[in-house]
């Protein structure tokens, strides 16, 4: 089997249902399987998804919300692939990308990881989705190098994790998403291992999906504080304890700024 996909759901029924409907749609390749890994959905999605798609996908139900990595981890277990297709529920496909996916990696040997281009509803190409790995300034503002590209392939230090292909043997080899992380900087943790294990990692924007953006968690400032933790975490796997206390301290004024501001909505 070329491709295992990988989607994680957690309360996004609809979205899931025309993310599903997107790549069976344009895809009719015998040669994929597609593994839905469910983190304990409170609005039903289980249930619809076995009703209404059946032998076509594999589900794993998760009784608590095991986080990104974790429940990712348990899709790449279950793979038969010889391709991982990590996606959110919330992207649409355009066209059938496999097989420009395959024809990629096939001549392109020292790639391990290319992801596609992500257009975003209003057709602009999604920002902060490749780029640098951050050094301890950019960790601070959360501005990652992004340079314009006019190449339509090129290589990156990181993608998001919206959507990604990974050579199986390799995702197996560095030992999948760290588990530490429940959510943010676990893609950019998991493409520093490959690019430390000497492989390159690309962008590809012959291949597009359409990338809806945030619509699991609705809270901005629950959102925050996940990628607080995880910066933290990320910066002290990194640059060590030092690192992570400056960065704690530098950010408490902006913290505290976004926590007011977010007062005065509610």
């Amino acid at each position: 089997m070329a491709f295992s996909i990988i989607i994680l759901s957690y309360n996004t029924k609809q979205l899931l249902t025309d993310c599903l409907n997107s790549i069976l749609g344009i895809s009719h390749n015998e040669n994929l399987e597609i593994i839905i890994v469910d983190n304990c959905s409170q609005d039903g999605s289980v249930d619809f998804l076995k009703r209404n798609f059946g032998k076509r996908i594999k589900i794993i139900e998760n009784k608590v919300n095991k986080g990104f990595g974790v429940a990712n981890n348990q899709g790449a277990r279950e793979a038969r692939g010889q391709y991982l297709f990590f996606v959110n529920s919330d992207t649409l496909l355009f066209d059938d990308i496999f097989g420009k996916a395959k024809r990629f990696f096939e001549h392109s040997p020292q790639t391990a990881l290319v992801a596609p281009q992500l257009i975003l509803e209003n057709g602009e190409e999604q920002k902060y989705a490749y780029g640098g790995f951050p050094n301890f300034p950019n960790l601070i503002l959360r501005k990652f190098s992004q340079e314009a590209k006019d190449k339509m392939v090129f290589e990156v230090d990181w993608v998001s994790g919206a959507a990604f292909f990974i050579k199986k043997n390799v995702f197996d080899k560095i030992q999948g998403f760290d588990a530490n992380f429940f959510m943010y900087f676990e893609d950019i943790d998991l493409c520093k291992r490959v690019k430390d294990m000497g492989y390159q990692i690309a962008v590809n924007k012959n291949l597009k999906i359409a990338h809806l953006g945030g619509k699991s968690i609705s809270a901005a400032w629950q959102r925050k504080k996940l990628y607080y933790r995880s910066q933290d975490f990320f910066c002290r796997k990194h640059y060590g304890l030092a690192a992570m206390l400056i960065l704690k301290l530098i950010r408490l004024p902006y913290q505290a700024l976004v926590y007011a501001f977010s007062l005065k909505r509610v």
